[in-house]
Parts: C-alpha cells; sequence; structure tokens
C-alpha cells in the first residue's frame, strides 16, 4: 500500500511539474483606435527578434505562447500613418491584460495581470514626464532644417542632458530600495558605471537568490570580475562558432587591424551598415579584417541574415544573445558597436551607431590601416 502510495505520489508530481513547464503567456488587448486587421506585433529587446504577431479585429488581439526566458523585456508594437507604436513589457508566462487607445502609448497603456510587469510599470512611471519631454524635444531636433540643427540643436540637446542627468539619479534611487525586483536588478545593469566596484559588490551580495540566479544580474558577476573594454586597453578575447560551425577563437585573428561589429539581424542601422562593411572588407582587404559578432539568440535568424546581407566577412555566433559574456565584457549596450583593434592587440576607437559613410569616415582617421 506505502508502495502504490509512493507511486502515486511522484505520477501526481511529474505532472504538476509537466504543466507548469507547459504553460505560456496569454496577451490580451482591448485596444480602440486602430483599423482592422492592423498587425501587432512581439519583440524581445534581449535579442531584437520579433517573435510573434497577430492582428486586432473589432479591438481585440490575443498572443499565445511560451518564452524560454523569464521575465523577458518586450516591445508590443505597430505602426500607423509611419508612426512607431509600442508599449514596454516585462512578463513571464503569464495571463497579461492590456487596455487603451492608440493615443495612450506608449506611456498610458494599462498592463495588468503580472506582478512583475506592475514593478516595472512603477519604475517607469517614476521618469515618465521627463522621458515625454524627451521624446518632444527629440522630434522637434529631427524636424529642425539642417542650417538650424548645430545652431538649434546645441540649446535642445542641452535642455536633453539635463533631463538625461534627472532620470539617471531617480533611477539610481530606485535601485536603491528595489534591488531585489526584476526592475531593479535590470536598471542596476544599465547603471553600474554609475557605482564604484566596491559599492556595486556590495549591492550584488544583497540579491535575493531568484534574482542572483538570473540572466540580468551575470551582466552585474561579468562586471564585477572583469573590466570593461575601453580605448586603450587589450581587447578580451573569446571563443565562437562561424557560418560552417567551426570554433574561432578572436584571438587566432589578432596580427592585423580588426574592426569588431556587434550587431543584430533585426537592428535597423545593423542591416544599414552591410553595404558599407561589404565595400569596406574589398577596399581593406590587406590591412583589416572585419569581425561580427551577432546578437541573436536563434542560429536560424543569424544564418539567414548572412544569407540576406551578403555578409563577405568573418560572422561569429555563441547564441547567447546580449547575455553573451562577450557582449558584457565589452561594455555593448546598443547596436551596432564597433570597435578597431590594432595589430598589437589594443582598442584604438570604439563607437555606437550607424550613418551612411560614418564607417570609411572612421578607418580614414587612421593612416596605417
Amino acid at each position: 500500500m506505502k508502495n502504490l502510495s509512493r507511486l502515486l505520489l511522484i505520477i501526481c508530481t511529474v505532472t504538476i511539474i509537466s504543466c507548469i513547464n507547459q504553460k505560456g503567456y496569454v496577451l490580451t488587448g482591448y485596444l480602440t483606435g486602430f483599423p482592422d486587421s492592423t498587425k501587432f506585433y512581439l519583440q524581445n529587446l534581449s535579442t531584437q527578434e520579433t517573435f510573434d504577431s497577430t492582428l486586432i479585429i473589432k479591438n481585440k488581439l490575443v498572443f499565445r505562447g511560451k518564452l524560454q526566458n523569464v521575465p523577458e523585456q518586450i516591445w508590443l508594437n505597430s505602426s500607423m500613418d509611419n508612426q512607431f507604436i509600442y508599449a514596454n513589457l516585462l512578463i513571464g508566462n503569464e495571463n497579461v491584460n492590456i487596455k487603451g487607445d492608440i493615443k495612450d502609448f506608449p506611456w498610458d497603456v494599462k498592463i495588468s495581470g503580472s506582478r512583475i510587469q506592475d514593478d516595472y510599470t512603477y519604475c517607469l512611471d517614476l521618469t515618465k514626464a521627463d522621458n515625454i519631454k524627451r521624446d518632444s524635444l527629440v522630434k522637434s531636433f529631427l524636424k529642425l532644417p539642417p542650417e538650424m540643427q548645430e545652431v538649434k540643436g546645441k540649446e535642445i540637446w542641452a535642455i536633453i542632458n539635463v533631463l538625461d542627468s534627472t532620470t539617471n539619479s531617480i533611477n539610481i534611487s530606485y535601485v536603491k530600495s528595489h534591488l531585489n525586483t526584476y526592475p531593479g536588478i535590470i536598471e542596476l545593469g544599465y547603471l553600474k558605471k554609475s557605482f564604484t566596484k566596491d559599492t556595486l559588490k556590495a549591492m550584488y551580495e544583497r540579491l535575493s537568490p531568484e534574482i542572483k540566479a538570473s540572466r540580468y544580474a551575470k551582466i552585474i558577476e561579468i562586471y564585477l570580475s572583469d573590466k570593461i573594454s575601453e580605448i586603450g586597453d587589450r581587447y578580451h578575447d573569446f571563443e565562437a562558432i562561424n557560418k560552417d560551425g567551426e570554433k574561432i577563437k578572436f584571438s587566432e585573428l589578432i596580427g592585423e587591424y580588426i574592426l569588431l561589429d556587434f550587431t543584430s539581424a533585426n537592428c535597423g542601422p545593423c542591416v544599414q551598415s552591410a553595404e558599407e562593411l561589404r565595400l569596406i572588407d574589398k577596399t581593406y582587404n590587406d590591412s583589416l579584417t572585419i569581425v561580427s559578432f551577432s546578437a541573436d539568440a536563434k542560429k536560424d535568424i543569424w544564418i539567414n541574415s548572412l544569407k540576406r546581407d551578403s555578409v563577405s566577412w568573418i560572422s561569429l555566433w555563441d547564441g547567447k544573445g546580449m547575455y553573451s559574456e562577450t557582449y558584457i565584457k565589452y561594455g555593448v549596450q546598443g547596436i551596432p558597436a564597433f570597435f578597431l583593434i590594432a595589430p598589437n592587440g589594443k582598442i584604438i576607437d570604439k563607437w555606437v551607431g550607424y550613418g551612411k559613410g560614418s564607417l570609411e569616415n572612421k578607418l580614414k582617421k587612421f593612416k596605417n590601416i
């Protein structure tokens, strides 16, 4: 009888675990102001991968699926009249409800059903007013004619810098008082350079086991154990695979100039840079090696992007997305990010972002290349 009871207990336990593991997310929205058949997407912010989509019908939409890593930072997004419309989510595999009108995006959409999202919304609300002002100022700058951007732009960006300083201070205070929350550890990852290493280490030691085990805390762990790459530092070595599945060690490529490019398949500026990278690969073939490192979490997305962009240079992937140790050690927080490494292994320049001709202009500053 005892054995039968034990067997039934095991079966019940396995069944419960199986049900938990199969649980996914259900994201239900009631959104007004959108025509029927407007397409909405879910985009993973850490990998920039669009992983789900659905149509809004009679003001309603439903997403169903399963997140592999929880909680996950997600953009719910669409576009109307060439305007990008989005809302910020931080959710797990749970039932989440979204309610609002088109005019409520991105700041005033109501999101319910997730405790973690409630924490995240509270965090975002602390700096909402300043972020709304910032968005308005950036839009006003972009509307200026080119001849006025230099003069008027200085005034606008001076105001933006003050706003950024204010939001930075608010977020630092939030992190200190909400350290053991997912929004808290995510913000700490962005703000890690605002603290001394000793302070950061003490904060890391105070993390709960759950938060410390998350990939968001991994950023802090690696930052504490390794110096983040700056101009003048020696490169960080790493190992990843190329498109043929061969393991490549970065140190094996050192010996000539290297343009290390952190990129992703679904990053617009990254895709735009491909044409110029192809030209540079051809023009500087004798003196420079381009090495791209992909932030894509899925191998097929990475491989397909190589074909789409006609990548002729070395591209490497480790499958860890933006939480790869390589990304963290190089201090990458936005992509595309570029590091120019000299034959002696020293980083001689680094920058973030891409505009037409910007790579060529950077390389022209170094006459030895």
